[in-house]
């Protein structure tokens, strides 16, 4: 019975290790051409499809090795097999073991830097009141023009003090909209899925930085909401929070303001909006949606011995 289960878990991580470094290399050499088709949508339309992009190989290989490989495996396989492992399915299910431990591993470190530094920076930082901000605010003394929201189910913001110093009431307002936005979106969520999924994508590739830009312009767009003085400030804003960086942002799982690097295009987006940007199509309403995953699992569930007999096959050919 013991050979059974391990049998069943060297499928499943291999099976999953295969898709996910499959769908992974797809999506990197696709990542360029995906960033630059995407432009053509408005900010939040981007950033949407560009994360559900990023977390396809995670979604495929979940999809294949804990929907299809391991129930087939389990209605199919009789129990007292006695089959022996080949060293080609041993070496692919530890790949997939160590991707999944890695995601799980990343997404805990995350949290739990996320969460010491929220401390720190709340423990050494001074209450703000003045901005009727619906998250909590602190004001801190820090190197980097700091304007972000950290945390997942509870988020704060924090304001370096020689950002307040610098910046007018009226930019320290239309930064803190900006920020409130990022928590409506839920980016520091989306962070963290993405720091955790299990993948061999490059973090900080083509897709990263794509998706990065477009939920900062996403911000922004409903920080302004279509008020052009509210889209002046926030541009002014941006302008002399960048003058202040030397070096960009290292927080990585806060949506933070002014990330580093260039500005021209969020600022040419504030002052110059474009309304006339269109969304991806979407001919899969949620009811369809749901009728081709019901649709899947039956052709799942008839192809079945057809995949098992797939499944022997190439687990007797593996070296």
């Amino acid at each position: 019975m013991t050979s059974y289960w391990l049998s069943a878990a060297a499928i499943t991580l291999s099976c999953f290790a295969i898709v996910t470094a499959a769908t992974s290399a797809l999506i990197a050499l696709a990542a360029p051409a995906l960033a630059r088709r995407a432009e053509r949508y408005s900010p939040a339309s981007r950033a949407a499809l560009l994360f559900r992009v990023r977390l396809l190989p995670a979604a495929c290989a979940t999809a294949c090795a804990f929907g299809i490989a391991l129930p087939v495996f389990l209605c199919f396989e009789p129990r007292d097999s006695d089959e022996t492992f080949a060293r080609t399915l041993i070496v692919a299910a530890a790949a997939g073991g160590a991707f999944l431990a890695r995601g799980a591993w990343r997404a805990a470190a995350g949290r739990l830097a996320t969460a010491r530094m929220m401390r720190e920076w709340q423990a050494r930082g001074r209450r703000l009141n003045a901005f009727d901000s619906p998250l909590p605010a602190f004001a801190i003394e820090a190197s980097f023009p700091t304007v972000a929201v950290v945390g997942f189910s509870r988020p704060a913001l924090f304001i370096a003090e020689h950002v307040l110093r610098e910046c007018s009431a009226d930019e320290v307002r239309a930064m803190v909209l900006h920020e409130c936005a990022h928590v409506a979106h839920r980016d520091n969520l989306k962070r963290l899925l993405i720091r955790a999924c299990p993948d061999v994508l490059r973090r900080g590739g083509a897709l990263d930085r794509a998706w990065s830009s477009a939920a900062e312009e996403a911000a922004d767009a409903r920080a302004a909401a279509g008020n052009p003085r509210f889209a002046l400030d926030l541009a002014q804003a941006l302008i002399r929070v960048a003058r202040l960086a030397s070096r960009a942002s290292t927080l990585d799982l806060a949506s933070t303001f002014y990330l580093g690097g260039s500005i021209e295009s969020r600022v040419r987006r504030l002052l110059e909006p474009t309304d006339s940007l269109p969304d991806p199509s979407r001919p899969l309403g949620s009811v369809t949606a749901c009728a081709m995953v019901c649709l899947f699992a039956v052709l799942v569930v008839l192809a079945a011995p057809s995949i098992h007999q797939c499944m022997e096959t190439a687990v007797r050919f593996l070296p």
